[in-house]
């Protein structure tokens, strides 16, 4: 795209910022993810609790479902976040019954978590939710030849880097 006018590349460049920002805008946007989650919910108290969780705590929860038994580092280090967030995550999931914790009668230091059944019932919303998600993108990206697709990739990439 040599011949392009700066004009041009500047209209093109602002086009890609904007949809750039409105996929991250969409992606991190916690009330419209926690409303489609409340939407999908019929048990009364998960409808009364859902509101309430941070993205954080039903990404934890979604952790600890897929590896019960799980210690806190553990589920930080998986979602790339501190100790200290897992921790205040984990003690809120404990208060609103999704979760419970174990010690281990030979190691009574660490603490090993699991969802209970009401944890568990989020947490498969949740992962729904995902799955539907990924449907429509995968839809999508189906539309395009691997050939476009990797030049589309390889474009967000490098735009990335720029930094």
């Amino acid at each position: 795209m040599t011949d392009a006018s700066t004009n041009d590349l500047q209209k093109i460049k602002e086009r890609i910022q904007k949809s750039l920002f409105q996929i991250l805008a969409n992606e991190f946007d916690n009330d419209v993810e926690k409303k489609r989650l409340v939407e999908r919910i019929s048990n009364p108290e998960l409808k009364r609790l859902a509101p309430h969780l941070s993205i954080l705590s039903l990404h934890t929860l979604e952790v600890i479902s897929e590896k019960e038994g799980i210690k806190g580092i553990d589920i930080a280090k998986e979602l790339n976040v501190t100790k200290s967030a897992i921790s205040k995550t984990t003690r809120k999931l404990l208060d609103q019954g999704l979760i419970k914790k174990e010690q281990r009668p030979t190691n009574l230091k660490e603490i090993y978590y699991y969802v209970t059944p009401l944890g568990a019932e989020l947490s498969e919303l949740h992962r729904q939710l995902h799955r539907e998600k990924d449907r429509k993108a995968f839809d999508l990206l189906r539309s395009y030849d691997q050939k476009s697709l990797e030049i589309i990739a390889d474009f967000i990439e490098k735009m990335a880097r720029l930094g």
